[in-house]
C-alpha cells in the first residue's frame, strides 16, 4: 500500500511539476506494488509460469528506479538495461532446478542489489552539487543493496553446507522485509 501510494504521488507530482523523473519513479513504485500485491495475494493460485512473469515485472521495476536516477540527472533511459534483470532472473529460474529456491533468492537478491548500486553510481556522477549534500543520496542505495545482500553473505559464510539456514525463518523475515525497499523484489518461489 505504501508503494503504490508513492508512486501515485510521484506520478501526480512528476505530471504537475513537469518532471520526468518523478513520472519514472512513480510507476517503478506503482509496478512493483502491483507486481507484490499480485503475486502475495494470489501467487499460489496464478500458476508458476504467471508467478514467473510478476516475478520479472517486479525486476523491471528495479531497472526504472535505476533509470529514474538516469533521467533525474539529464541522461537517456538505458532501455536494454531496464529488462537486463528481468531477462536474467527468467533465463536463472527456467534453468535452475525447483528446489533450489536459495540459488534462486540469491540471484534475486544479487540483480536488486546490481541496480541499487548503479542507482547509486548514477547519483554518485552528479557533479552540479558538492558531495556534502549528496552523499544521503547516495548512501541509500549503497546501504540498500549492502543489507539486501547480508542475510545472503552471512549464510554463505556462516553455514556454508547447511540448506537449513537458506530455508529458516529469519532469512525469509529478513529479506521479504527488505523487499518492497530493495525495489521489491528478493523472492523466495516463483
Amino acid at each position: 500500500m505504501v508503494a503504490a501510494m508513492l508512486g501515485a504521488m510521484l506520478l501526480f507530482f512528476g505530471k504537475q511539476e513537469k518532471i520526468p523523473a518523478l513520472n519514472w519513479w512513480g510507476a517503478a513504485y506503482l509496478l512493483g506494488a502491483a507486481s507484490i500485491a499480485l503475486w502475495t495475494l494470489a501467487g499460489s493460485t496464478l500458476g508458476a509460469m504467471l508467478s514467473l512473469v510478476l516475478n520479472a515485472f517486479g525486476f523491471v521495476a528495479c531497472g526504472m528506479v535505476w533509470n529514474a536516477a538516469r533521467v533525474f540527472h539529464g541522461r537517456k533511459p538505458n532501455l536494454p538495461g531496464l529488462v537486463l534483470g528481468a531477462v536474467a532472473w527468467v533465463a536463472a529460474v527456467m534453468t535452475l532446478q525447483p528446489e533450489a529456491s536459495a540459488i534462486r533468492l540469491t540471484i534475486g537478491a544479487g540483480i536488486v542489489a546490481i541496480y541499487a548500486a548503479m542507482t547509486a553510481a548514477e547519483l554518485w556522477s552528479e557533479r552540479r552539487k558538492t558531495m556534502q549534500k549528496r552523499w544521503p543520496a547516495i548512501a541509500v542505495p549503497v546501504l540498500h543493496g549492502f543489507v539486501l545482500m547480508l542475510p545472503i553473505l552471512l549464510g554463505g559464510l556462516l553455514h556454508r553446507h547447511d540448506n537449513a539456514f537458506a530455508s529458516s525463518v529469519w532469512v525469509t523475515v529478513f529479506a521479504e522485509t527488505k523487499r518492497p525497499n530493495a525495489c521489491f523484489l528478493a523472492r523466495r518461489k516463483p
